[in-house]
């Protein structure tokens, strides 16, 4: 079985740029790509940072682009997300008693689970799973038994190395960890959040995460002598076969003379 993931598409109205760049036009060159070349997936998931602002707008904008894909799609959200205004638009999107949008789903003899680590407020960026969420999540984990699990969550437990969003990443990762350990068969876990490619090992589960699809946060921010940065992005074509899982890392955009879905 394949499926897809795609992170921090932070859109603003369409036609509006983001630093240097136009999210809109980003992400549908990015469906476009998808729905050419791995239109075989079973789904598509987008783990956070929909709408840069949390405007309506920009949920309204991609409920419209969605209709059109050919994927079932998973939503997750961010830290730049409100909650209330993406189920203003996505009301009929799957999310669990308490009206936290986390859900799990079942494909391919597996179960996935993603979580929704938005704490939420003005200003505020680290991301947080409550215990109500956290009860979800062992509960989850409990009843999958023996199942593969595979979780999804923007906000990553652990530093990287970055103190940009080293700072800003889940509280209270020691809950979290806890949480885990109620899983039997934890195969792998997909975040966002940080604009980066990278693989981490950490208490031994392992973490993939992936680059926007708007602009990325430099490695070296003296480097790139800015908090952002223009790099290849990126999405991933997750393969499930056997005991074993690959992650491609799709630079979509980032061949010589060739546009995505040209």
């Amino acid at each position: 079985m394949k499926f897809i993931h795609l992170t921090d598409i932070h859109l603003m109205a369409p036609g509006v740029p983001l630093n240097g760049s136009d999210p809109a036009e980003n992400l549908g060159r990015v469906l476009a790509d998808i729905a050419k070349w791995h239109a075989d997936a079973a789904f598509c998931v987008i783990s956070g940072d929909l709408a840069d602002e949390g405007d309506p707008a920009a949920y309204g904008w991609l409920q419209e682009q969605l209709a059109a894909f050919p994927l079932p799609t998973f939503l997750m959200l961010g830290n730049h997300d409100v909650r209330e205004n993406f189920l203003g638009v996505f009301a009929d999107h799957p999310r669990d008693s308490g009206g936290f949008v986390q859900h799990s789903h079942a494909a391919g003899g597996a179960r996935f689970l993603f979580l929704d680590t938005l704490t939420g407020g003005p200003g505020v960026h680290d991301g947080e799973l409550c215990a109500q969420r956290l009860a979800w999540l062992e509960a989850e984990l409990e009843q999958a038994g023996e199942t593969p699990v595979f979780l999804f969550l923007h906000h990553p437990p652990f530093d990287i190395g970055l103190p940009y969003v080293d700072d800003i990443k889940l509280r209270d990762p020691e809950a979290f960890y806890r949480a885990l350990q109620k899983g039997r068969n934890i195969r792998h876990i997909f975040f966002g959040h940080i604009h980066r490619m990278t693989y981490v090992n950490w208490r031994g589960y392992s973490f993939t995460s992936l680059p926007s699809t708007n602009h990325q946060i430099p490695l070296v921010p003296e480097r790139a002598g800015s908090e952002y940065s223009v790099e290849p992005m990126a999405y991933g074509v997750v393969q499930m076969s056997g005991d074993q899982v690959t992650v491609h890392f799709d630079a979509y955009l980032d061949r010589p003379g060739q546009e995505a879905a040209s």
